[in-house]
C-alpha cells in the first residue's frame, strides 16, 4: 500500500497503475502499486494491463507523468 505522492517520488518521470479496494477510496490517493511504465514506448503496455485488470473486476488508478513537456494527462478537450 502506497500513497500516490510516494509512488511519484519513487518513480519520477514514469506513469503507473495502482489498484484500490473501492470507489469510496478513490480520493484517498493510495493503493497497491501494480505496474510502472518508464517510457513513452511502454505506455500502451501499461494501458493494456490496466484494461486487463479492470476486465477482471479490479478498480485501477492511472497516475504519474513522463514529464516530457511538464503536462500531466489531457489538459483540455474540445468537441466541435
Amino acid at each position: 500500500m502506497k500513497i500516490d505522492s510516494e509512488i511519484r517520488e519513487l518513480y519520477k518521470d514514469c506513469k503507473y497503475v495502482y489498484i484500490i479496494d473501492s470507489y469510496d477510496k478513490v480520493n484517498d490517493d493510495e493503493g497497491y502499486l501494480y505496474c510502472v511504465s518508464t517510457s513513452d514506448e511502454s505506455y500502451m503496455e501499461l494501458i493494456h494491463e490496466r484494461d486487463r485488470l479492470e476486465d477482471n473486476g479490479k478498480i485501477c488508478v492511472l497516475g504519474g507523468s513522463y514529464n516530457n513537456g511538464g503536462a500531466v494527462g489531457v489538459q483540455y478537450e474540445i468537441k466541435g
